[in-house]
This record gives C-alpha cells, sequence and structure tokens, in this order.
C-alpha cells in the first residue's frame, strides 16, 4: 500500500512537471523557459526536477515523445477502426493516417510547432520504438512487405512520410507558407501513394 501511494505521487509530480512544461514551452517557447519558471509554475521543488530530467531539453524530448506517440497511437486506432467500417486496403489506411495527423494538428499548432523545431533523428529513432508505436511501426512494414516491398524500404518509407507530413504541416499551418493545408492535401496524399507504389 504505502509502495503504491509513492508510485502514485511520482507519477503526479512527474504529470505536474510535464503538464507545467509543456505550456511554458508551447507559450514562452523553450529558449525562453527555464527550469525555474517549470519548477514554480508545476508547484514542485527544484531537486524534483532533476529527479526526473537531466536539463531543459531532456523534459522537452520527454514531452515530444510522450505527446507524439499518444497522437500518433491514437491515430492508428482511427485508422484501425476506419479499416474495419469500410474495408479500407494498405494505401487508404496511411493516407486516412496522414489525414488524422493534418485535423490534429490543425487544432494545436502550437503542439506542431513544439514537436518540428525540436524532432531529431535521434528523437524520431525514440518515438517510433516508443511501446505504444512498436505495434503502428510494425503493422507499416508488414503490410508494404505484404505488397511486394521489403523491411528496409518500409522504414525508409515510413520515414519519408511522416518527415513529409510533418514538414508541410509546419510549413502550412504554423509558418501560414507557401500554401494553405486545405489547398495541398490532395497533392500530398498523391506523393504518399506514390511513395507507397
Amino acid at each position: 500500500m504505502k509502495k503504491a501511494k509513492i508510485l502514485e505521487n511520482k507519477r503526479i509530480k512527474m504529470t505536474k512537471l510535464y503538464d507545467a512544461a509543456y505550456e511554458l514551452f508551447t507559450s514562452n517557447g523553450v529558449h525562453n523557459t527555464v527550469i525555474d519558471d517549470i519548477v514554480k509554475s508545476a508547484g514542485v521543488a527544484k531537486g524534483t526536477f532533476y529527479l526526473y530530467c537531466k536539463d531543459k531539453y531532456d523534459l522537452v524530448n520527454k514531452i515530444i515523445i510522450r505527446k507524439s506517440s499518444t497522437i500518433l497511437n491514437n491515430a492508428m486506432k482511427a485508422v484501425e477502426k476506419k479499416k474495419t467500417e469500410e474495408n479500407f486496403d494498405f494505401v487508404q489506411c496511411v493516407i486516412y493516417f496522414a489525414d488524422y495527423l493534418i485535423e490534429y494538428f490543425k487544432k494545436d499548432k502550437k503542439l506542431l510547432e513544439l514537436i518540428y523545431r525540436n524532432l531529431s533523428w535521434e528523437l524520431y529513432e525514440k518515438v517510433m520504438h516508443y511501446e505504444e508505436m512498436e505495434t503502428a511501426r510494425e503493422a507499416f512494414i508488414e503490410n508494404f512487405i505484404h505488397a511486394g516491398g521489403n523491411s528496409l524500404a518500409a522504414k525508409y518509407r515510413l520515414y519519408l512520410i511522416v518527415s513529409m507530413v510533418g514538414s508541410v504541416c509546419y510549413s502550412s499551418l504554423v509558418l501560414n507558407i507557401p500554401y494553405k493545408i486545405d489547398d495541398v492535401k490532395e497533392e500530398l496524399y498523391r506523393s504518399i501513394k506514390q511513395i507507397l507504389a
């Protein structure tokens, strides 16, 4: 019972840190946010911060992994539901997945900006291997192989699709250049189909 209480207190403190940091990072920017601001906003001691994070960039990465994996996992659940309801093939599922992300980021541009500005190859790999994403990644690779490809090409193409969707969303939704997202969506989907061919 006591151990469960300790674990619950840890979870609460971590959640407070993540939530406070996310709000500060998305409103003030990562570079303009200091650890003192985060702990003050979270209502925790500075030592507590260092129990969970090496520095604020470690916290940024943890937030990105957590938020990205949740979004991607929800997108995969939506795809599975749609696949069952409408008997989508692999390409239709990937397009629906991209569309889910676009519609999500239309509503949460601040998260898109935080992810896109701080996403490195190393962090991309961590997100793709995060527990919630493992099933989705493996399903993509299996479907790609079933369609006649190989696992290495599947990994490359998944990376290209995620990068392309992220880049187009960031340019169109955050920077508002060069085109509105709804004006280029069909071309984006056509490009995804060509990548998967």
